[in-house]
């Protein structure tokens, strides 16, 4: 008789104390040798047999029909079959003597003897499967309902503590998430730019690659950063540390999902929503005909009242380009508004510098504490309830003076970067338009303009978003302070001549 080996072992939990494969085959090759028993081949795979459909496991049932062997090897019955499609298939061979002997490591089915032993053994194997699946299901909707984080793959700035089992904030990455939700939050930032941002200034993926676009949008899309998460299509409250607020995630929500009643189906065009009709004052449409796309004035006053025609977008594009041309920032002004900002946060600094300090140094007694408590717990001075309930006590108080201390570090930071960013992209907003793709070209007219019109099929008039209309050099600087650039609106009032003056002043 002629036997094959079947290894099988599951890479899930309910699998855990099978024997690995090669382990597996070295048993079944001694008893092969042992009892001197033709092997022909050797079977194995890491799939689950909860379920048909293993390609090993069909690719013997044909190895077995076509009579290449009669017989089978294998550790226990259960690596042959744990659901009923298998398990007949299996049954059926060995009732019809295709099969003639399955041996494994206690217990010998023969064709010829009463195959009912060997149904038992597979119906409790299935039966052990449907139990197993019903109390795992439970005890993931148990940790549901507790608050915990069910899956064991977290995103990016969580780990889960090897002693408690818990969720807390990754050292190295946490404060790289609050940055990335900041940053996007601007509006200054499309998901590869921050990618690449963020990727320079250090953070890394999982698999310590720079952090691509889909990652970065995965984690501007988890409600796992906000204290909640997403499970089976719901949203549950965690029990878990937020990094950021609700309010900071719902922004960048929208800026992510501007429209969200917009229908899928609809055509995105690159410039529909900047422009209005110079005639009527209504906005501009887009449309596709015979392969290009054409902008014209929705006319919803009716047609009679406005006269203007389709304007193609390949000559708006060469338009729009122009006008980045034409766009010529007063780079000293530029250069002061940045160096008064500056000046102004640095006043600030030796505070929060102290205070850094201060919360450093907290900092530094938390984890010792922390340390001793594993310590006591590691040496069953404390039980397990004591040491939960404390160490998520110090968990949480890292948390709050992590980012005390970031937050401190960063005052300012921010106003002084959205300065120079905006500097930077003044001065290349023609170049990349020119150069770029149709995304990035929709990204810079949203950026730089808040409102293009067009009459005649031309630009009538190409507005400034604030605030690169105040740097433009025939432009009167504002008297009215925009929130977002608080820290230098001061300087901003007192004029070009006094900027001058006061920039020499402090030199």
């Amino acid at each position: 008789m002629k036997y094959v080996i079947y290894a099988r072992k599951s890479s899930e939990s309910e699998e855990r104390q099978a024997l690995s494969i090669q382990s597996q085959i070295i048993e079944m090759q001694k008893i092969a040798e042992k009892e001197n028993l033709d092997v022909v081949k050797i079977f194995q795979e890491s799939k689950s047999a909860k379920a048909p459909g293993r390609p090993v496991f069909n690719d013997m049932v044909k190895f077995l029909e076509k009579g290449k062997a009669d017989g089978i090897l294998c550790w226990k019955i259960d690596r042959l079959a744990r659901n009923p499609v298998d398990e007949g298939t299996i049954r059926w061979l060995l009732q019809g003597e295709t099969i003639k002997q399955i041996k494994t490591s206690n217990q010998n089915y023969d064709s010829e003897d009463n195959v009912v032993i060997a149904s038992i053994e597979f119906s409790m194997a299935n039966q052990y499967i449907r139990d197993l699946s019903k109390n795992v299901k439970r005890g993931l909707n148990e940790k549901v309902r507790r608050g915990e984080y069910p899956s064991s793959s977290l995103p990016i700035g969580y780990v889960r503590d090897l002693r408690s089992k818990k969720i807390k904030l990754d050292r190295k990455n946490w404060h790289y998430i609050k940055r990335i939700f900041q940053l996007y939050a601007t509006g200054f930032h499309s998901t590869r730019s921050l990618a690449e941002k963020i990727s320079k200034e250090g953070m890394k993926s999982k698999n310590k690659k720079n952090i691509s676009s889909s990652v970065l949008y995965r984690i501007l899309t988890s409600p796992m950063y906000f204290g909640w998460f997403l499970w089976k299509g719901e949203l549950h409250k965690g029990i878990h540390a937020p990094i950021i607020s609700k309010k900071l995630f719902d922004n960048v929500q929208a800026i992510l999902f501007p429209k969200a009643h917009h229908n899928v189906t609809k055509r995105d065009f690159i410039y529909r929503g900047v422009l209005t009709c110079g005639e009527c004052g209504l906005a501009v449409t887009a449309e596709t005909k015979k392969g290009h796309n054409y902008y014209r004035c929705t006319k919803s006053r009716g047609s009679k009242k406005c006269s203007q025609k389709y304007l193609r977008e390949e000559d708006l594009a060469i338009q729009i380009k122009q006008e980045l041309e034409k766009i010529d920032f007063d780079p000293e002004v530029l250069d002061l508004l940045i160096k008064a900002t500056k000046e102004k946060e640095s006043s600030d600094f030796d505070f929060y510098s102290e205070e850094r300090r201060r919360n450093q140094k907290l900092l530094e007694k938390n984890r010792k504490f922390q340390e001793s408590l594993v310590d006591k717990f590691v040496e069953e001075k404390i039980s397990e309830s004591i040491y939960e309930n404390k160490i998520a006590k110090y968990k949480d108080e890292e948390a709050s003076l992590e980012d005390l201390i970031n937050r401190n570090y960063e005052k300012g930071k921010d106003v002084i970067e959205k300065m120079e960013m905006i500097a930077k992209f003044s001065k290349l907003a023609f170049k990349i338009f020119k150069n770029g793709t149709d995304e990035t070209r929709k990204e810079v007219v949203s950026i730089i303009s808040s409102n293009i019109v067009i009459k005649d099929k031309k630009i009538a008039s190409f507005s400034l978003k604030e605030p690169f209309c105040w740097l433009m050099e025939s432009k009167t600087v504002p008297s009215s302070p925009r929130s977002a650039f608080e820290p230098f609106v001061f300087v901003l009032n007192k004029g070009k001549t006094a900027l001058k003056k006061e920039a020499v002043s402090a030199m």
